[in-house]
This record gives C-alpha cells, sequence and structure tokens, in this order.
C-alpha cells in the first residue's frame, strides 16, 4: 500500500509534466499508442467508477443546503459554456468539424480536476462536489442534447446513439461505483489512493492515445483554435466568478463555480468525439487542446486566489487532502 500511495503521490504532483512528456512522445512515436483511442470509452468508465467509489449520499447535500448556489453553478455550465464555445467558432470561422468539437467541449460538465482546484483557490468544497456529480449526471442527457441542436446541422448526429453511449461511460460506472462504496464503504480510506492512481493513469492513456491518432490534426490546427480553446477558458472563469457575485453569490461559492465553469470533463468529450465522428478527426482536437490548457491555467488560477487569500496549499497529495477535508464538511 505504501508503494500505491508513493506512485500516487508523484503522479499527482507532476501530472502536467507527464501529460505533456506524453503528449511528445505519442506525436513522434505513435504506434505504441494507437491501441488507445479503441479503448477510450473503457477508460473513461473507469474514471467515472472510480469517482463513484469515492462518494456518498453527503456529495449530494448542497442541492438542499445552498439551492441558490447550486443551481446557477449548474445552469452555467450548460449555458454559457455551450454558447460560447458556439459563438467563438462561428465568430472566427472554424471548420465543421472544429465546430463539432467546440460544442462537444463547451456541452459536457465540469471535470473533477476542478474539485481540487476549488480546494486549492479556497472555494466551497462541498458545492463543488455536489455541482460535479449532478452535472455529470445531467450531462447524460444534456451534453447529446446540446450537440445535437448547436451542431447538427453540420454532420448527422444521432440524439439517441449518443444518449446510450453517455449513459454506458458516465451513468453507468458511477452508479455501480456508488454502490459499491455503499456495500464496503469502511475499507474505502485505505484505497483511495488506489482509485485516484487508476484515474490519473486512464487520463494520461486517454490523451497520449488521442495525440497518436491525431496529432497531426491537432498541429494543423494551429495556433487560432489553441488561443480560442484558452479564451473559451478564461471567459468561463470570467462569467463563471463575475456573474455569479452579480447574482448575490458569496465569494467562496462564486470561486467554485468560477472553476467548475472553467475546466470541464474533456475526457468525456474527447470520447464522444472518438465514438460519434471518428470520420471527422479535427471534432477531437478542441477537447485534446483543452485537456492541456485547463491542467495549466487552472493550478495557476487557484494558486492566484489562494495567495490573494493569504494561503498557498503545498502538497504532493492534493487529491487525498480534498477528500479529507471534504470528509469532515
Amino acid at each position: 500500500m505504501k508503494t500505491v500511495n508513493a506512485i500516487a503521490a508523484f503522479v499527482n504532483k507532476y501530472l502536467i509534466y507527464i501529460m505533456i512528456l506524453l503528449m511528445i512522445v505519442s506525436y513522434f512515436f505513435p504506434q505504441p499508442f494507437l491501441w488507445i483511442p479503441a479503448r477510450t470509452t473503457n477508460l473513461l468508465s473507469i474514471i467515472m467508477f472510480c469517482m463513484g467509489m469515492t462518494l456518498n449520499f453527503a456529495a449530494f447535500k448542497m442541492v438542499i443546503v445552498q439551492p441558490k448556489a447550486f443551481i446557477i453553478g449548474v445552469i452555467f455550465q450548460f449555458t454559457i459554456s455551450p454558447l460560447v464555445a458556439y459563438g467563438l467558432a462561428q465568430l472566427f470561422g472554424l471548420s465543421s468539424g472544429l465546430i463539432i468539437g467546440f460544442v462537444l467541449l463547451g456541452s459536457v460538465s465540469g471535470g473533477t480536476a476542478s474539485n481540487v482546484m476549488t480546494f486549492i483557490g479556497k472555494g466551497d468544497v462541498a458545492l463543488t462536489v455536489s455541482m460535479t456529480t449532478v452535472s455529470t449526471l445531467l450531462a447524460t442527457v444534456v451534453t447529446p442534447f446540446l450537440t445535437f441542436i448547436l451542431a447538427g446541422k453540420y454532420t448527422h448526429i444521432s440524439f439517441v446513439q449518443m444518449l446510450l453511449s453517455v449513459l454506458q461511460m458516465v451513468l453507468v460506472p458511477i452508479v455501480l461505483g456508488v454502490i459499491v462504496h455503499k456495500l464496503i464503504g469502511r475499507y474505502i480510506e485505505q484505497w483511495l489512493q488506489t482509485f485516484v492512481l487508476v484515474s490519473s493513469v486512464s487520463i494520461l492513456l486517454i490523451v497520449a492515445g488521442t495525440v497518436a491518432k491525431n496529432g497531426s490534426v491537432i498541429v494543423q490546427s494551429g495556433l487560432i483554435l489553441i488561443l480560442l480553446v484558452l479564451i473559451h477558458n478564461l471567459i468561463g472563469y470570467g462569467a463563471g466568478y463575475g456573474l455569479s457575485r452579480l447574482l448575490g453569490v458569496s465569494a467562496k461559492q462564486a470561486r467554485s463555480i468560477m472553476f467548475q465553469l472553467g475546466m470541464k470533463n474533456t475526457g468525456l468529450a474527447i470520447s464522444l468525439a472518438t465514438a460519434h465522428f471518428a470520420t471527422i478527426p479535427a471534432a477531437v482536437t478542441p477537447a485534446a487542446v483543452g485537456m492541456v490548457i485547463h491542467q495549466i491555467t487552472g493550478p495557476i488560477l487557484a494558486n492566484l486566489v489562494a495567495k490573494k487569500e493569504g494561503k498557498v496549499y503545498e502538497s504532493n497529495n492534493l487529491f487525498t487532502k480534498l477528500y479529507y477535508r471534504y470528509r469532515r464538511l
């Protein structure tokens, strides 16, 4: 167990650097990684199952305790983010494939990494855990619907098929994870690092496989795509915080919404693009670029906010600290 904890701590601490190194290696030497894209759905399901294993019914408590902030955060995720993505894609005249990918990126729920950034940035951890959990469940229906509405004119999109695939990738694994947690909850804490390590490795494999298969398309997309994904990310942060404050949400809760809106579930977007738009390689690139950008801007913003609040959180094991902080809430 000590060995697993040590490996998990190392991977968590240097995740972004490992990710960048894997991207470089998989781009120049794609062959060893080409087996991964066909298994992206399975890898995402593993991530969702591990997420479910760390959940209990307390994850939904902010729906009742702080309904205003919770409702605002969830609504923002499925309105502001997809509309901004669609607007930017139209404004800069992106190709139909990139528009589809951008809409997917904007339409998915907030990623689990936003929970960690909220903790570092001294936001409301219980609120962000609740938003991540509920928005991920809602994404099973909302993401296919938004993609169909906003991007359906660019290619044939089957709402039913996409709905079924998201249910398979997201809802079923989470529910199974919650059930297992309920059955063996007292043993969960000692295995927490194993779940985190498995999730991290799965994310890294998805990134490596995506770059190996679509690296040339990503490079050809050029600086404009990177810039637009960054703009979308920064607008998410700014709108999440600013509009929440205007609507009377506390600063602590607004920081939670900020990270939820800025850091999306790029793994889900990549999986959906791979599964449903395999003939349109460009569709996967916005989420692939977003996966890297979010992992860079999130920690920077979180530490800037924490510094402003008077404390910069330092740890080799952020996921564990987040977990125990949440358990005490």
